[in-house]
């Protein structure tokens, strides 16, 4: 069974969407229920894993002029151990295994083409078991993320109570 998402609970995230920094008794006034109702909803689809509350930063808004996805191809076996490498470059935003013709993907952030050039030739490509990388500069990204919203009609199969990756680390600590 799937998490289900009512129109109260759609109405909290739109505002949160719009400005996350948004206090729940104006979500409550703007959504018509109480503030602990607001309160209590944002807290279930915190836990539930539905919402995540984060600052986001603008990579180009400090000094990252430069994004690009970068796909390795990598040694048969070495998958696994090569993207737990790439996870710990702080240039890297985004690492996630693929299928196809190559095993994974990584979106990065540079100052400039020339330091894209140094991380993909002196840091990437000499990581024990990548044998191929191929970049894309990425000059204009038109929609992130960060601006997906909430679908009208939500896929099934994602059972209620369900951990997530990120959910169920923190029940172990």
């Amino acid at each position: 069974m799937a998490r289900s998402i009512d129109q109260i609970d759609r109405a909290i995230i739109a505002c949160l969407q719009a400005d996350s920094r948004t206090p729940s008794a104006e979500i409550a006034r703007r959504v018509g229920v109480a503030e602990r109702t607001v309160r209590a909803r944002i807290d279930r689809l915190v836990n539930d894993g539905v919402l995540r509350l984060v600052a986001v930063l603008n990579p180009r808004a400090i000094g990252y002029g430069v994004t690009a996805d970068v796909f390795l191809e990598v040694e048969l076996g070495k998958v696994q151990e090569v993207a737990q490498t790439v996870v710990e470059l702080e240039e890297v935003g985004y690492v996630g295994l693929t299928t196809g013709d190559r095993d994974i993907s990584i979106q990065l952030f540079a100052p400039s083409v020339d330091a894209l050039y140094d991380f993909v030739t002196e840091k990437l490509n000499r990581i024990p078991g990548v044998l191929r990388a191929k970049t894309f500069v990425i000059p204009r990204v038109v929609k992130s993320i960060y601006e997906w919203e909430l679908p009208e009609n939500l896929p099934s199969g994602v059972a209620r109570g369900q951990q997530t990756p990120k959910t169920a680390n923190r029940s172990r600590a």
